[in-house]
């Protein structure tokens, strides 16, 4: 919708490619440039909530170092050395190189890679992954967001979301800290305006956040022994009679399994693995299983340690045993909006046989997602196993940041036969491609958010300013190539066809949804009473017979991992900064003012001990690499713990550096091994390191 004032015009948009987006905001444009960015009161999502990142947008979209052209590689990879090519050159070497592979190697020897979705175009690969013929999809979801939803759909049939649309009596956040960064679309602002309203909060997270200052209670947990705390919960919660004795009976199915799992984990015991008080723990049970409603807040957090789908499993017997679940000022299944089918969109009747060409195919969980955790690829590249993989077309990601054990993603990224990379900026992955194709920004063209996310609602993100030079959207890109690999009949004449089709169930057109901004699905809670939960026994499945057939634990499960030693005697862990999104935008001046270098938390005491002060460098090393980061001391966190910045690389280096991608990278230290025997999930908390004083390397 547009209101015209003098020689500007206000558009309103939804936030993407900044985070995960939905907060509502007011553009204002004058001659083709964004003069001015502030958050949209009305908004139905984000109730006018603005971020740094959002504020910094326009800044991204007119930055001097914006890619502009297709790039094709001269020299050696990572020599950093291009020609500048036309988009036609581009997509018809792309591919004849990939249909010369797919003749040589099959098509899966081919896999199409994308980072943390942020709209449409994530769908879009997958529909021209399953055209190719290639079961490999590469993303992150086994470190963000598979363990809840799969845990959910084995567990309740759904991914239970918070509901902050009603009341709420408790809010227990839980390794979420939204003021950074939002989960899958739940604003920050909703969790403030709960606590205003009168919810309590209580906050289970390593670091001191801010949440954690305003928090009724904050137990400051061990990192990576949420699961411990959550079964100590439940079993206190069933030992005191505090469940919900109707719920459990009536739409519960291993009550009696799941309470003798829990015997052995008494306040006592719990309080020696989380580091927490027995009166702590005890007062948490009671506060969280006598407060109705009480939601909980999970976060990403909880999806970083090889417990990832037990912690998410326990969290979900909590909410049930409760009678949490699908209830006003719960954790709710929300109705999704009228849109096209996702396997529809995605044409998945055309790839039949996906999960058993998988990657991940003998990962019985993972392949439910239709996503290959990177590490696999990797493993596939650098051993042939399961087969060769031989391509790669990735966009909006940049994994040699954010891929676990980074040196090893970039042995494999050096022995591709063809990497292609859709960048905004030249980044260091994309510095190793052999072709770089622009892309534009999220204000320069027209997408849909949330589609095929389960927060019940769709927003409409329309073009705001022309994109530079000869910069295309990831959804064209893709579009245009998947007709020239020579599946036309699979795709559109022009990509906006494509948000047209994703609208057509709900009966509009693109043109129509941009006045309308957000579209949400119907109403309603305790929607089992009428069908039952989404599982085999058409409840709530404490005990699960489907893991067990699988050879998994049925039942939420407690395994500790390895600890701190004598040459490893701190625990690191890491955060997100509220500047940026994962590794992007740290060449934005606005941003990287407020944020400048890598910084590593550490309490005075620890440091003292080591030699460390304040801005200090540090050298950060595990048995898998070492990083340097400045020191910044904190009085409220945990000795034995170290926080780390993750993301980091440095645009302002050369090129041919790869812009120092392993001076501060956090990845340098974590490693792939052990991993969640059921979906593939490493440590990527909760490790042992040791800090040395080292100078900065400038």
């Amino acid at each position: 919708m547009e209101h015209t004032y003098t020689d500007s015009r206000i558009i309103k948009t939804h936030c993407s490619r900044m985070d995960h987006g939905g907060c509502g905001l007011l553009v204002e444009v004058n001659e083709g440039r964004i003069i001015k960015i502030k958050g949209d009161p009305q908004c139905p999502i984000g109730h006018g909530y603005v971020c740094p990142k959002a504020l910094a947008s326009a800044k991204r979209s007119i930055h001097p170092d914006r890619l502009t052209r297709p790039l094709l590689r001269q020299g050696a990879r990572g020599e950093g050395q291009w020609k500048p090519i036309s988009w036609e050159e581009a997509l018809q070497t792309i591919a004849e190189r990939l249909n010369r592979i797919r003749r040589k190697h099959g098509p899966e020897a081919v896999v199409f890679a994308q980072g943390a979705p942020k709209g449409l175009e994530h769908f879009v690969l997958i529909r021209l992954a399953n055209v190719f013929g290639s079961p490999n999809v590469c993303g992150p979801q086994h470190v963000c967001h598979m363990p809840r939803e799969i845990a959910g759909l084995l567990t309740v049939g759904f991914l239970p979301v918070p509901d902050y649309d009603s009341p709420a009596s408790l809010i227990l956040n839980w390794g979420s800290n939204l003021l950074n960064s939002n989960e899958e679309g739940i604003i920050c602002l909703r969790l403030i305006e709960s606590v205003k309203r009168g919810a309590d909060l209580i906050v289970v997270d390593p670091r001191k956040t801010h949440l954690a200052t305003i928090a009724q209670n904050h137990l400051q947990i061990k990192p990576g022994s949420d699961i411990a705390l959550a079964l100590g919960l439940i079993h206190i919660i069933i030992r005191e009679g505090l469940f919900d004795h109707g719920f459990v009976e009536q739409w519960t199915v291993g009550f009696q399994e799941l309470q003798e799992q829990v015997e052995a984990f008494n306040p006592e015991r719990v309080a020696e693995l989380t580091w927490l008080t027995p009166e702590e723990i005890v007062q948490t049970a009671w506060t969280y299983a006598t407060s109705r409603p009480a939601v909980i807040q999970w976060g990403n957090a909880l999806e970083h340690t090889v417990n990832s789908l037990q912690t998410c499993r326990a969290l979900l017997c909590l909410m049930a045993i409760t009678g949490n679940l699908d209830v006003p000022g719960g954790n709710i299944l929300p109705s999704m909006p009228p849109v096209a089918r996702l396997a529809d969109f995605v044409k998945a009747a055309l790839l039949p046989e996906k999960v058993q060409k998988m990657l991940s195919r003998a990962f019985n969980l993972a392949p439910n997602f239709m996503v290959v955790p990177p590490p696999m690829v990797v493993q596939a590249i650098l051993t042939n196993n399961p087969y060769p993989v031989r391509a790669m077309v990735a966009q909006v990601t940049n994994p040699l940041i954010t891929n676990s054990d980074a040196r090893r993603t970039y042995e494999a990224l050096m022995r591709l036969d063809l990497l292609v990379v859709s960048e905004i900026f030249m980044t260091p992955t994309a510095a190793l491609a052999d072709i770089v194709l622009p892309a534009a920004t999220g204000f320069e063209f027209d997408d849909i958010g949330h589609y095929g996310l389960a927060q019940g609602w769709i927003s409409s993100r329309p073009k705001i300013v022309d994109p530079p030079g000869e910069s295309w959207p990831d959804i064209k890109i893709l579009n245009e190539l998947g007709k020239t690999l020579g599946h036309a009949e699979h795709f559109w004449e022009d990509y906006h066809q494509a948000l047209d089709e994703v609208l057509a169930p709900a009966g509009m057109n693109y043109d129509q949804f941009k006045e309308r901004g957000v579209l949400k699905g119907k109403e309603g809670y305790k929607k089992y009473e009428a069908i039952g939960f989404k599982t085999s026994s058409k409840k709530v499945e404490l005990f699960s017979r489907q893991l067990e057939d699988w050879g998994f634990d049925p039942l939420p499960a407690f395994s500790e991992f390895p600890g701190v030693s004598l040459e490893y005697p701190l625990l690191a862990t890491s955060r997100k900064s509220p500047h940026f999104f994962h590794s992007a935008y740290r060449q934005i001046p606005f941003l990287r003012k407020k944020h400048p270098e890598p910084k590593m938390e550490i309490h005075p005491a620890a440091a003292r001990i080591l030699g460390l002060g304040e801005g200090d460098w540090a050298r950060i090393i595990t048995p898998t690499g070492q990083i340097e980061q400045t020191v910044h001391l904190s009085e409220g966190q945990d000795p034995r713990v170290v926080f780390l910045d993750y993301g980091w690389w440095f645009p302002e280096e050369d090129v041919v550096s790869l812009f120092d991608w392993d001076r501060s990278n956090l990845n340098i230290l974590t490693a792939s091994e052990p991993f969640e025997p059921a979906m593939g999930t490493p440590n990527l908390r909760a490790f042992p390191c040791r800090i040395e004083k080292g100078p900065s390397k400038k």
